[in-house]
């Protein structure tokens, strides 16, 4: 008898339409070496390492946190700590409750505080499905846009519907600021790789935490991106002037990661509109596509993201020309 079975839609979707599916497509098809990526582009300090990922210091009170979903899917995504006077914030709920639970960990031994706060970035289940292992620690606060809350509940398995219900909800129009005593995260509301993307921002130093509107050393997973705010965005990001972006995937990245990651996107976007004058699909396009000179190791492990990049910019380009 054949262990096959019927997925729900919901199942579906949140099997195949997360950031979490990209992960387990580029897990299948790495080799050895690929898979020790992130593990030789350490920017800051490390201060805590498991196979799923890193924590490294970026200054003081500030955390990233450096998946390593290549070997171990525990943690997913990236993320981090930033604690101040009155609270200490977690970025992302990862991508199990036992990531989210080793984060809240971290947190308290980095610091000597349990985490106050935990904000994720955008709904995709590699940054949502360990809320239930980040709400163990009583008191801490959920902060979420109505977008990602109602997307979670929607879309991802299982959904925590009673800590979604309880979450404080971020203006989707303007920033929120998230008052820690002696330091401030100023939460940004963007979009692009999804509709309910935000920033998580410090003025000093200098740090942005991106959600997946940046991928460092990696090719991104346009599913649910809109092209050209994705490109806007992640302008408007690299115009701030940061010192450091901790990205969504990939190693911490700086000004001339961010500029090749925008070079990137501008060549995809290149890509379609030739694609789109020669009369080619995406996914022919996407046959013939190469990522361009000079972005050194990044890495691809499923050529079909290519063609899904294309036909994104397609798409939109489509309804707009």
């Amino acid at each position: 008898m054949s262990d096959a079975r019927i997925w729900s839609r919901r199942e579906f979707l949140e099997r195949t339409s997360s950031c979490a599916a990209h992960m387990s497509v580029m897990a299948a098809a790495s080799p050895v070496l690929a898979r020790r990526l992130w593990a030789r582009q350490e920017r800051f300090p490390v201060v805590a390492r498991e196979a799923w990922g890193r924590i490294e210091h970026v200054d003081d009170g500030i955390w990233g946190m450096v998946s390593t979903p290549l070997q171990d899917r525990t943690t997913l995504c990236n993320g981090g700590i930033v604690a101040g006077k009155a609270g200490v914030v977690v970025v992302e709920a990862y991508g199990s409750d036992a990531g989210a639970r080793w984060m809240a960990a971290q947190a308290k031994a980095l610091t000597g505080r349990v985490p106050t706060h935990v904000v994720v970035t955008h709904y995709h289940s590699d940054h949502t499905t360990g809320l239930r292992g980040a709400f163990e620690t009583p008191g801490v606060k959920l902060l979420s846009t109505t977008v990602t809350r109602d997307e979670v509940r929607d879309r991802n398995q299982s959904p925590p519907v009673d800590i979604l219900e309880g979450a404080q909800v971020l203006d989707g129009r303007r920033p929120s600021e998230i008052d820690l005593g002696d330091r401030s995260v100023v939460v940004v509301p963007r979009n692009g790789h999804t509709d309910s993307d935000v920033s998580l921002e410090i003025s000093d130093p200098r740090v942005i935490f991106t959600g997946d509107l940046v991928w460092n050393h990696m090719f991104p997973n346009y599913v649910d991106a809109i092209p050209s705010r994705l490109t806007k965005n992640v302008q408007l990001l690299r115009l701030s002037g940061a010192d450091t972006y901790v990205p969504g995937h990939g190693p911490l990245a700086d000004a001339a990661d961010m500029d090749r990651y925008l070079s990137l996107l501008d060549d995809v976007e290149a890509a379609a509109r030739g694609a789109m004058e020669r009369g080619q699909s995406a996914e022919e396009a996407g046959a013939e596509y190469e990522l361009p000179a000079g972005l050194g190791d990044w890495t691809l492990f499923n050529p079909g993201y290519f063609a899904r990049a294309i036909g994104a910019w397609m798409k939109e380009l489509g309804a707009t020309e």
